[in-house]
Parts: C-alpha cells; structure tokens; sequence
C-alpha cells in the first residue's frame, strides 16, 4: 500500500484531534435510519467515473426524495453537473489535503451532514473531510479491501465484490434501502433533440485515453478512416477529445491521412464543452473509442460503439447497458505480445473495422 503513512496520518488525526468533534455514529446504527436531511456524495475523478456513479446517485434521489443532495465534484466537471436534476448543490474540490478545510467549510454552509457517500475520489482525504464535515454516517466505495485504519471511519462499505463498476456502486448505496435495478447511466443535463442527415453516416474516432498506453495508434485510425471513405461515399468522421496531447494526436491524424479525405473530416479536438460533446455524440451514427469518457457518454445516450480494451476489462468498466447497441474487442495479452511498444497494438485494424462494418450493416437494417 504505497500511501499506507497517509492513512496512518489520517487515522492518527482523527483520533487524537476530531475524534471528540466528530459526529459519527455506531455503524450498526445505520440499518435503523430511514431518512437523511442532508447527504453528500463524493464523484471527484474523472467523467466516466463520474457517468459510473449516476445510476446510484439517482438511486439515492428516488429513495430519499426530500433530501438536500450536494455532489462534490473536481472543478473541471462543474458546468457539466450544474443544474442536475438529481442533487440541490455543487461543491469543488480538487482531492488535495489543503483544501480540506475549505471544503468542509463549502459543504457546513449548506447544512451539516447526515450521510455521506464516497462513489470515487481519492483516499484517504475524502473519508477525512467527511467526518471533519459533520457526517453521521459515511459509506464508501473502496477499491481494496483490508485497509483497517480507513475502514474504522466507515459506516458502510463492499467487501470482495467482482464485477462492472455501475453495479457496486448500487450496491452500496443498496445499504441504504435503494433499488438498484435502473443500471442506466443519466446525463445530468437535459438534451436538446439533434437531427441526423438520413443519408449520411457519422462516425466518431475518440483516439485519446487516459495515458498514452491506452491508445488505439493513431496510424490505425488513419487507415482505417480511408478504407471506410473509400468503400462508402455516405460516412463522414469526426474526432474528438481534449487536451494537449489529443490536440497532437489529430494533427498527426491528417498527417497521416490521404490528403483526398480531409474534407470527409471534422476535427473537434480540443474544440467543444463537455456539453457540446454531449451534442457531438449525439449526432454521430457510431463511435469508435478506447476506455474513456466519451464512450460512457455514448453509451448513456445509446449511440452505438465500438470499443477497444487491452489491460482494462470490460466486464468492468466497458457497456453494462444496452448490449445490443454496443460492440467489444477485448485484446487479450500474452508473454509474447506484450513486447510490442503498444500493448494497444494488440488489437488489429482488420478486427476493428470488420467490428465497425458489420455495425454500420445493423445500423443500416434498423
């Protein structure tokens, strides 16, 4: 456990300073609790594993309807979250101990907390401001079991769960009485309707991931995009992302690409909001992605995917919903290619784009 001195800090903390401030509650006493005033709940990484958490947060709302919700959130997602149906209040907070104080500060302004539930953020700050903040209770989704110093400061929490993110998460919040049978991820925004060309086919590319070894090559892409045009005057691409390194990967997308086909690409890299991708989506036919962001986006506005997973695993974090609209290629690693500089490599042009054409075939047939 590489931060294993933070939780010890931690827990040193909270029992020598806050512990007599502190206003938690045995944790056996949380199955008698039928209604919270006031509930926090943490989602402070990145947007998919924010579209993770909307299925249990909904689940919260429609079990206690008349409670104040406040989502806390890292700034970068904040005008995506405003507004949500689902919760009241919006506080940032960037996961860093010397904006704990702030933070408990943000979140005592709206009302002290009944309850608070960590969906995903960092530990072991998280747990911390929460109890600093007044919580009665806190649930928390740990991604490993065992670790005793955090889990004396939770009232709730699932041990030895295997299987897709969406689904602990409901059950965690299943502690509380909540039904976990809506999996649907939720855009917390109402939509504004978008009108596709009928005789068009728009296919997104979201070529950048997390970290670079998590990228489909961007010369894949390029082929792939000239063998579609090609052999189908109706497709249209469009390629999306952000950030500085994504920016690079379009550039070298129309590097590499046959300069005959640009004008049959629309570059929106680095170009929209989070709620003007949600737009882009919207209008695409398919997208072609690895594990990120955009794909869980996709999935919650049920636009048909193509997903590529190598060292991630999509019975974890890959389509939970809709299988019907969604297609996986799960490049399965050995001793052998593993060598290769790009373990995402693993993964073939030809695998991909018969996946996608026999996609475009069903799309086509509906």
């Amino acid at each position: 456990m590489k931060k294993g001195w933070k939780f010890k800090a931690v827990d040193l903390y909270l029992r020598l300073v806050a512990a007599r401030k502190a206003r938690l509650q045995p944790a056996q006493q949380l199955v008698n609790e039928t209604d919270f005033s006031h509930i926090v709940i943490y989602s402070t990484t990145a947007l998919g594993d924010f579209m993770f958490n909307t299925p249990a947060i909904r689940a919260v709302r429609q079990r206690f309807p008349n409670a104040t919700i406040t989502l806390v959130v890292h700034k970068k997602l904040y005008e995506f979250v405003a507004g949500g149906q689902d919760w009241q209040h919006v506080v940032c907070w960037n996961s860093k101990v010397n904006t704990v104080p702030k933070l408990v500060k943000d979140i005592q302004r709206i009302a002290l907390p009944d309850l608070a539930i960590i969906l995903h953020s960092h530990d072991p700050y998280d747990y911390l401001s929460a109890v600093l903040s007044g919580a009665r209770y806190v649930l928390r989704d740990n991604h490993q079991d065992g670790i005793e110093v955090m889990n004396r400061w939770l009232s709730g929490y699932i041990m030895g769960f295997h299987g897709h993110f969406i689904q602990r998460r409901l059950e965690l919040v299943a502690m509380l009485g909540a039904d976990t049978g809506n999996i649907a991820m939720r855009i917390p925004f109402a939509l504004t309707p978008v009108v596709k060309a009928e005789h068009r086919r728009v296919i997104g590319f979201q070529m950048g991931a997390s970290t670079p070894e998590r990228c489909w090559p961007v010369e894949y892409f390029a082929g792939l995009a000239v063998r579609l045009c090609e052999s189908d005057e109706r497709i249209d691409i469009v390629l999306i992302g952000g950030g500085d390194r994504e920016v690079a990967q379009g550039q070298a997308f129309f590097n590499t690409l046959d300069s005959r086909y640009h004008s049959r690409v629309l570059n929106k890299i680095g170009a929209t909001t989070l709620k003007e991708l949600v737009a882009t989506i919207q209008g695409m036919d398919l997208l072609l992605t690895g594990d990120t962001g955009p794909l869980h986006l996709a999935i919650a506005l049920r636009v048909p995917t193509v997903s590529l997973f190598v060292g991630a695993i999509p019975a974890v974090t890959g389509p939970y919903q809709d299988p019907q609209l969604h297609d996986v290629i799960y490049g399965v690693q050995n001793n052998l290619n593993t060598q290769v500089d790009n373990r995402m490599r693993i993964i073939s042009p030809e695998q991909v784009e018969a996946k996608v054409r026999e996609r475009i075939k069903t799309i086509d047939a509906s």
